[in-house]
């Protein structure tokens, strides 16, 4: 069997014209897949630098192939993107530089790299099925930023793939939909129960009241998100 070869980009989008055009500038070979059995069956045949993900295309596929898809992405320097009102652009949801970088640097086996600040946040955390959050539990955010969270509480959740959050001190208090990446039950020693979240998307709003609470120079590096290691950025050589 031979292996597989090194290739650019994956993007999943159901509108292939306007993100070609958009990621073109980029000098980087991409493929685009518009659905996400041909984006696996693509993702398995080519070793792909990074992934491009369409929210909006996400959210609208059955609740079966998001989780094979976010399965599948594990691994990969991931951008999260949707289309913008006009339907003429494309905004991107995450640091384009940070993927860029992280896509220059990809191994299959690689860590990620993901910069927290800490913070102490009130929020209301309610499954998925509960879009009104007539069920929210109580908890607390003690890292941030503007791609994720780890939320502090000792609520069981590892049976759930997506929650719903609302974070008090925001500007814009509205539910964030989030992907659970990992869950920590109480009682391990040493480390604290809760759950480390990917935001799907985020409003204006939100995105202020993070940077409100990102205070300069308290920032960490979290290498694995699966263990809630930490190493603070002045540590690092």
């Amino acid at each position: 069997m031979t292996a597989k070869s090194l290739d650019g980009l994956l993007i999943l989008s159901d509108r292939k014209e306007l993100y070609a055009r958009e990621l073109d500038r980029l000098g980087i070979p991409v493929a685009i897949a518009v659905t996400i059995p041909e984006f696996l069956e693509r993702l398995s045949a080519t070793s792909f630098r990074g992934l491009v993900l369409d929210i909006q295309k996400v959210m609208r596929s059955p609740r079966s192939e998001r989780d094979r898809l976010f399965r599948a992405s594990e691994p990969y320097p991931i951008l999260r993107a949707k289309v913008d009102r006009s339907g003429q652009g494309v905004l991107f949801l995450d640091d384009l530089d940070c993927f860029l970088h992280n896509c220059g640097t990809f191994c299959p086996q690689r860590k990620r790299c993901t910069v927290r600040y800490p913070v102490k946040l009130n929020v209301l955390i309610a499954h998925e099925d509960d879009p009104d959050m007539r069920e929210a539990r109580k908890a607390n955010i003690l890292n941030i930023s503007s791609s994720g969270c780890f939320v502090f509480t000792l609520d069981e959740y590892s049976q759930c793939r997506f929650v719903r959050l609302k974070v008090l001190e925001f500007p814009d208090p509205s539910p964030i939909l989030a992907l659970v990446r990992w869950t920590r039950a109480w009682g391990e020693p040493g480390v604290l129960p809760g759950m480390g979240l990917v935001f799907m998307e985020l409003s204006p709003g939100q995105l202020a009241g993070i940077e409100a609470v990102c205070q300069p120079g308290t920032g960490f590096e979290q290498d694995d998100p699966d263990d809630g290691e930490v190493m603070p950025l002045q540590a690092r050589a």
